[in-house]
């Protein structure tokens, strides 16, 4: 079974209006009319007809295509009964829609669920798209078990009240096997309509809902385009910027346990920034966990348009032909702007670039230490940093390497006036990645609650860390290895984040490739890397970090709640708990700096009181961990 976008398509063009930018376009009909029209199209038939339809759409919007579906029964003097279900984590809104009721009416104490098993090689695919029903169980007092059935695309379950089945039922999973841009072929999430009359099964097909006419056609149209373009530039950046903006018909709402929210606007922008990667990677045979491949800046945004057709543009922006990144030039470009101001009062958003820049420099001035530009981004934005240089012993503090996790950037600054405060050389970088930076704010203007991974990596596309560790100090990375150097670090404080909700990319395998680990939210993490001999010492130094970040009672207790929250849905962990908090201790040989602590807030998306809280969880671990040196 295949999708065809172009038989879906009202417009689809793919024009060059220069010798440079290419420009492509698509609009496709929304699938609540699609489902309406397919419907009015089934002819009479004898008996009460069942109706079960799966979209991809908001709670609100399915109520409205029932009501649209029921009129038609009505009018055709048919009668029936008529169910809209989603097509996208079909069993969590099967469950906490039709089920909940049922279990607060019979009070069950227990729900038991058996989940689909698509493939071996994803054995909790589908443990995972229930997510969070542990936490909304434990809300509302039911225990819960999760077990593997024996179907493919149906998820039963039964309600229990002490030790007595009262409820058992069923839900269908539509599914759609397609090929990855990385090369598998899995299960996806598809749209349907079932129908049956008199008890027969009438008519049981997929219906391509918005997310998925959109996806096939960039897979069709744009991706093997970019492919031919990137065999015409080897070894160099395939373009400057690739953007996608999408108006799509797709669900974008929060949920009302931990910071949860259901986006399938959000999980496409996820799509269309790491599955061009995937493709560009194996069209070059660069392995998909590899994080240095330069191929220019993607920009997907895709806009909530409830009710409304799809509209597709693609943007190409190209290198010139035969240049790639100069860094000379970036210096010359250098933007030199570091007007602006941090917000008063305690940080509850991300601050600007401007406003990260000027007060790093005010404290400089106010602490007499040196400021120092120590490189330029690709884009020709500075990368400064506060120093107080030394030659052995000291501490380098990193924030922004990744721009869209935004309290690293703030702790970092924050932790300034208690390394000058110690006679200890130091080195502290606020932002690393300033044209990532410079993205995110833009982004978050137009959608605030999305992780936006497009502002992840560097204008050329790839992970600083990957540039460090290929001994490739250009740009942002000049910087990094200069200040290790100046301040004759020992300790590097490398100050992260990860998605504050559930992540995903539901047409390529559901759980994120290559990050599976970080597709849920465990609380406050943090990681201990360390230099082959120093095993010891990196567990001493989690033991004093965990006892430190246990005199923050609303930090353990968040990271404790998310820990419940997920082991339900994972298995096994990818952590150890260590003081009742999640850590990863690793050996790391090559790195700048004998050993390296990570701290990761799950603060994509986070404001508020969160992300204050999360700042003093950096600023703890931090100031463990400069005490533990001594």
């Amino acid at each position: 079974m295949t999708h065809d976008p172009e038989r879906h398509a009202l417009r689809l063009d793919s024009t060059r209006p220069g010798p440079a930018r290419h420009v492509w376009q698509a609009q496709f009909p929304w699938e609540g009319t699609r489902l309406l029209e397919t419907f009015q199209t089934l002819r009479a038939m004898p008996g009460p007809l069942r109706v079960q339809a799966w979209v991809s759409e908001s709670p609100d919007l399915r109520g409205l295509l029932s009501g649209s579906l029921q009129a038609q029964l009505r009018d055709r003097g048919q009668p029936g009964t008529v169910r809209v279900r989603s097509a996208y984590k079909p069993g969590y809104f099967w469950l906490s829609e039709e089920v909940r009721p049922l279990w607060r009416r019979l009070q069950a104490d227990r729900l038991s669920v058996q989940y689909p098993l698509a493939s071996p090689e994803q054995p909790s695919r589908f443990l995972q798209e229930l997510y969070p029903l542990a936490a909304l169980l434990e809300q509302e007092g039911v225990t819960a078990d999760f077990q593997p059935g024996d179907a493919a695309s149906r998820y039963t379950a039964a309600l229990f009240r002490a030790g007595q089945e009262v409820w058992r039922g069923e839900c269908f999973v539509p599914l759609h096997n397609r090929p990855s841009p990385d090369g598998r072929r899995l299960p996806s999430p598809t749209g349907w309509l079932r129908v049956m009359a008199a008890g027969e099964l009438v008519y049981d097909r997929p219906l391509p809902t918005d997310g998925e006419l959109c996806w096939d056609w960039y897979c069709e149209v744009v991706m093997p385009e970019l492919l031919v373009l990137a065999d015409r530039r080897p070894g160099l950046p395939v373009f400057r910027n690739l953007s996608a903006t999408l108006h799509v018909s797709e669900p974008d709402l929060p949920l009302e346990v931990l910071d949860e929210r259901v986006s399938m606007t959000e999980a496409l922008s996820e799509e269309l920034y790491f599955g061009t990667l995937d493709a560009l990677k194996r069209h070059r045979g660069v392995a998909h966990q590899d994080r240095s491949l330069q191929p220019g800046r993607i920009v997907p945004v895709v806009c909530s348009a409830p009710g409304q057709d799809s509209r597709v543009q693609v943007v190409l922006d190209p290198w010139e032909e035969g240049t790639g990144p100069d860094e000379e030039a970036a210096g010359r470009r250098a933007w030199g702007r570091d007007q602006g101001s941090a917000p008063a009062g305690q940080p509850d958003r991300p601050w600007s670039p401007e406003a990260l820049w000027a007060q790093a420099r005010a404290e400089a001035g106010r602490l007499d230490l040196e400021w120092r530009v120590l490189g330029h981004s690709v884009n020709g934005r500075p990368v400064p940093g506060v120093l107080r240089p030394g030659s052995a012993g000291g501490v380098l503090v990193t924030g922004g390497q990744h721009a869209n996790e935004t309290t690293g950037p703030v702790a970092a600054l924050r932790f300034i006036s208690a390394l000058a405060a110690t006679q200890r050389p130091f080195a502290v970088l606020p932002l690393l990645n300033p044209d990532g930076a410079a993205l995110h704010r833009a982004l978050i203007q137009l959608n605030p609650e999305h992780m936006h991974h497009a502002a992840r990596y560097t204008s050329l596309g790839d992970d600083l860390e990957s540039r460090q560790r290929l001994a490739e100090p250009r740009f942002e990375t000049r910087a990094l290895v200069q200040a290790a150097q100046a301040s004759g670090a020992r300790l590097q404080l490398n100050l992260h984040g990860y998605p504050a909700h559930e992540w995903t990319r539901p047409y390529s395998g559901y759980a994120p490739y290559g990050f599976e680990s970080w597709a849920l939210p465990v609380g406050f993490l943090t990681i201990v890397w360390y230099w082959p001999g120093l095993e010891q010492e990196a567990r001493d130094l989690a033991g004093t970090i965990a006892r430190r970040l246990g005199q923050e009672p609303d930090v353990v207790a968040h990271a404790q709640r998310a820990c419940r929250a997920s082991a339900a849905h994972v298995s096994p962990p990818h952590y150890q708990l260590i003081g009742g908090l999640p850590f990863i201790l690793m050996e790391r040989p090559g790195m700048l700096c004998p050993l390296q602590v990570i701290t990761e807030a799950p603060d994509e998306t986070i404001y508020g009181q969160h992300f204050a809280m999360f700042v003093r969880a950096h600023l703890a671990v931090c100031e463990a961990a400069v005490q533990h040196l001594g």
